[in-house]
């Protein structure tokens, strides 16, 4: 009983939850998916999928500029107003924008003719104005707590698959899961419009423009830069292979990201406390408040991953007819992985105002991805499975850079090891290689066993401080940073 009357009496709680049951929505989709629309129309839609997600990072740093601006304003009523309709305003103008490129597309460009694009490109184009109007609400509902909507917003889409994805099949399904993301989109904006935390009432105020663009342009490219990282990979994938490749690619990614939507959740909440504290705590209480997060965090992910690498020849037994992704998927999950090794030092850079520095970090790592990325595809024309190395990289790159700027934000040692200790710890970086020669060498799925083995002797003195931090998050999740 006392179980659950902490989950019902905690929101914080009841959103984790109900995030995990969506995780778990979404994870069984991609598999019927998987198998409803075949290889080739799971490219198609992994191709306009990856369009959307263009088009949600070309969002010029808005909704990041007001969520950093309204969390250290909250207090000031009239202010979070005036911000939140200039932000509105701003993204409407960009809307207008994004309206004219799809119309350019259409008539001199035709980007995405072995995908049939064209035919899907209006109702994409209203995906992504609607999402860019919710991710600035949304972030708004997450300042004031209100998380039953954003609950909501993350849920709805998946629900509707999962009521369509059993009544269609093949080009079918492809319409019903393109009309379910608009429908499920504009779900979410009227929900977001009636039951709003704050007056949504446009207006322009030039001073708060360059406010909100100053502040976001900086955390644009960051953000931007970051996510277009994969988004670039894929996008070689898509052009370089055939679209029944990028299907395999797709279904391997879908399953490979799935283990991090798990930790997603935790992360999404601790965000804007995490940045509040790391603002004004002395450099010995930061360091020592990024230690414990880093470790319980960083650890349960490499742990997944070597859990999900043993355990994904058993779906490849229920979907045979994508057993060419087994390599893909590994690779793919070791690569992902590493995003993780940077939680922390990035809050805590936007968090000392370092947003410039931070965007020349990402940008740098998308400029290595993309010439990695063109180097091995176009030149050296490697199996598709292959390519997600450029990424690999690239991100290893970005995590040491990120490390070292971090580290000496806190005064700490900037040495190689010093660093290197930090961001991948040894008893993390050991399992990992050991994986990735055991794939590089196609050793069988079950000797997979070893790199899980290692890693848990290696780290078994860290589940003292996951148990720590996840008993935070249960008794008290709003001061879960209070460590």
């Amino acid at each position: 009983m006392g179980f659950l009357k902490k989950i019902v009496s905690n929101k914080i709680l009841q959103y984790i939850f109900s995030r995990y049951a969506t995780y778990f929505i979404q994870f069984i989709n991609s598999l019927f998916i998987a198998v409803y629309l075949g290889p080739f129309y799971l490219g198609v839609w992994g191709f306009i999928t990856l369009i959307i997600q263009y088009f949600s990072q070309i969002n010029l740093g808005i909704p990041h500029s007001v969520n950093a601006i309204v969390a250290i304003n909250k207090k000031d009523e009239d202010y979070v107003v005036k911000t939140t309709g200039t932000s509105l305003v701003m993204m409407g103008a960009l809307s207008i924008v994004i309206i004219l490129l799809f119309i350019a597309n259409s008539l001199f460009f035709n980007i995405g003719e072995k995908y049939n694009f064209s035919v899907y490109a209006p109702v994409i184009a209203l995906i992504a104005i609607l999402n860019y109007f919710n991710s600035i609400i949304s972030n708004i509902f997450r300042i004031y707590g209100k998380l039953f909507e954003i609950a909501f917003n993350q849920s709805v889409f998946p629900v509707l698959i999962l009521l369509v994805v059993f009544f269609f099949k093949g080009e079918n399904l492809l319409w019903a899961l393109v009309l379910a993301n608009c429908v499920s989109s504009f779900i979410s904006f009227l929900l977001f419009i009636i039951r709003s935390p704050v007056k949504l009432r446009p207006s322009f105020n030039f001073k708060l423009t360059k406010i909100i663009q100053k502040k976001g342009w900086h955390l644009f490219i960051y953000n931007a830069s970051f996510y277009l990282i994969i988004i670039s990979t894929k996008s070689f994938i898509s052009d370089y292979y055939s679209v029944s490749e990028f299907g395999y690619f797709t279904f391997a990614f879908s399953l490979a990201n799935a283990i991090f939507l798990l930790l997603q959740s935790f992360s999404f909440i601790i965000f804007p406390k995490l940045l509040n504290r790391l603002a004004s705590a002395t450099n010995e209480r930061i360091s020592y408040l990024l230690n414990e997060v880093r470790d319980a965090y960083i650890s349960t992910s490499h742990l997944l991953v070597h859990f999900a690498i043993l355990c994904f020849p058993v779906f490849l037994m229920l979907f045979p007819q994508y057993s060419q992704s087994s390599k893909a998927f590994k690779l793919i999950a070791l690569t992902v992985v590493l995003t993780t090794n940077s939680f922390g030092y990035s809050d805590l850079l936007i968090a000392k105002g370092k947003e410039k520095l931070l965007g020349h970090l990402s940008f740098f790592a998308l400029c290595i991805n993309i010439c990695l990325s063109f180097f091995v595809c176009r030149i050296l024309k490697v199996p598709y499975s292959y390519v997600i190395f450029s990424t690999m990289i690239t991100y290893l790159v970005y995590v040491f850079l990120l490390g070292l700027w971090g580290r000496r934000r806190l005064k700490l040692s900037t040495r190689f090891l010093s660093i290197l200790k930090d961001v991948f710890p040894f008893g993390m970086l050991l399992p990992y290689l050991l994986s990735m020669g055991m794939i590089i060498f196609s050793l069988n799925d079950i000797w997979f066993i070893l790199p899980l083995l290692l890693f848990i002797v290696l780290n078994y003195r860290l589940k003292d401080k996951v148990k720590y931090l996840a008993e935070k998050i249960f008794d008290n999740p709003d001061k879960v940073i209070n460590i």
